[in-house]
């Protein structure tokens, strides 16, 4: 799902650094505007479902595993394309000045009905797939029912999408449709209470812009826990065992919860950055089809996230790298005397290049070290990592993998391989465990982002200091203040 959640991200930072003019001729009639921009997206769905009919028939008549892979992967591909002609939307036809003139300028409804061409791809993308999903589904049963598993009913096609959103996009989605609608919010009180651009509100405004952010961050768990499908996990067992997993290692949770998908995903997460609305949720599936030490070492892989401050330390490192990128590129562009259109174009492509460089050799080691860390909770009391407790934890990789139709060899933007992964684990077998090559290299990845992200700090601050023209009380409507 990684490539699903960069989509998400990409489509919705695409509409929040837009400006809704655009290539169309101005007298363009709005109908004649959504038809060049909405056609693209109806011949990649129409492609989509002949390609998915076109391979399920031949799964029917062959069953040929191969016609699966090229389905995925064709996909893939198309979702890459409709990603690529929405970025094009957005910057060259101004697909959100043509939104404007139905919604007006509304706070987030014309940026809603700017990205749906695009996301309304992305969903019927899955329903496209959905044959190949129900055979898949069907080709496992028979050996569900001999080893004894739960069988699950597969779900209609409207219901698989609906699932595939409620669980899958919203993840990404609600924190940053909130954020966004948070950040128009306040762009808007400023234009309302006419407050100047001086050196002191390009300080503030984006400082009260980022708490905000933080906030949504903070607080959004509950609700997200009732977007899913989700329900306490009952006293027993393992609600017991998940309990003195959390407090052997001074991990405070407000509650364990069953991720209820129908089956439809083998995944545990951990979700909340203040522990009162921390949550730890573990699907139906991976409950289902892991033995008890698996579940626990995946359930320690999540407690690890937390004690190490993992999403914490992810975002200061993304942070630092956007902002001393940020800075080196306004640097270069004034030296280089080139235009606001020019630095936007580049600056906004070297940032992101880098921010994505940055998530994932970062991210990765993160769950390097948390996997690490599963494998020593499960090798106590012993003070090396034992065969036994690596193995718990590869072999729970190796499940999940499997379980989900994923190869051990695939790669990951966030996570790597599952391969990698393993490897790393057989190599700390016998290896002591207040030793671990992984938690040398986090602490230099966080000396580095504490040290980046205050730079990055001085450059953003000092940069938006040097753009201001104090005294200018001329309104610019909807243009952040550090670029004022």
């Amino acid at each position: 799902m990684s490539a699903l959640y960069a989509i998400v991200v990409l489509v919705s930072l695409s509409i929040a650094g837009s400006m809704p003019g655009g290539l169309l001729p101005g007298g363009t009639p709005s109908w004649a505007g959504w038809a060049v921009v909405l056609a693209p997206f109806a011949v990649l769905g129409v492609l989509l479902t002949l390609i998915s009919g076109l391979c399920a028939r031949r799964i029917d008549r062959r069953g040929d595993g191969r016609a699966v892979v090229l389905a995925h992967r064709l996909t893939g591909w198309a979702r890459l394309a409709a990603l690529a002609w929405h970025i094009v939307c957005v910057f060259l036809f101004g697909v959100l000045g043509l939104a404007r003139r139905i919604t007006g300028d509304l706070v987030l409804v014309d940026e809603l009905m700017a990205a749906a061409p695009a996301f309304g791809l992305l969903l019927w993308s899955y329903r496209a797939l959905y044959p190949i999903e129900k055979r898949i589904r069907a080709a496992s049963l028979m050996r569900d029912l001999d080893e004894g598993r739960p069988i699950y009913a597969f779900p209609s096609g409207r219901r698989y999408v609906l699932s595939i959103a409620r669980n899958n996009l919203s993840i990404m989605a609600l924190p940053l449709v909130l954020i966004l609608g948070w950040a128009e919010l306040l762009d808007r009180a400023v234009l309302w209470l006419d407050i100047p651009p001086t050196n002191t509100a390009a300080l503030v405004v984006p400082g009260v812009q980022l708490a905000g952010a933080l906030a949504i961050f903070a607080l959004v768990p509950p609700l997200m826990v009732r977007v899913w499908d989700t329900v306490r996990i009952p006293p027993g067992e393992l609600r017991d065992g998940l309990e003195d997993l959390a407090r052997a290692h001074r991990v405070r949770v407000r509650d364990f919860l069953i991720w209820r998908t129908g089956g439809m995903m083998l995944n545990a997460a951990v979700i909340g950055l203040i522990p009162r609305l921390r949550y730890i949720v573990l699907t139906d599936a991976l409950l289902d089809h892991l033995p008890e030490r698996e579940v626990e070492a995946v359930a320690a892989h999540e407690v690890a996230h937390v004690r190490h401050h993992h999403m914490v330390w992810l975002a200061v490192s993304v942070l630092a790298a956007a902002m001393l990128l940020g800075g080196a590129v306004s640097a270069g562009s004034r030296s280089a005397g080139l235009g606001f259109s020019a630095e936007t174009w580049i600056g906004g492509g070297v940032i992101l290049a880098g921010v994505l460089l940055t998530l994932g050799v970062v991210s990765r080691r993160f769950e390097w070290q948390a996997d690490a860390f599963a494998a020593r909770h499960l090798s106590r009391p012993g003070a090396v990592i034992s065969e036994q407790a690596a193995c718990a934890m590869s072999d729970a990789l190796a499940r999940v993998s499997g379980l989900n139709g994923i190869p051990e060899s695939k790669f990951t933007w966030r996570h790597g391989s599952i391969a990698t992964r393993r490897r790393r684990l057989a190599a700390l077998v016998g290896v002591p465990a207040g030793r671990l090559g992984i938690d040398r290299q986090v602490r230099l990845i966080r000396v580095l982002a504490a040290v980046g992200f205050v730079a990055g700090l001085v450059l953003t601050v000092g940069g938006s200091v040097d753009k201001t023209p104090v005294g200018d009380v001329t309104p610019h409507r909807r243009i952040p203040y550090a670029e004022r």
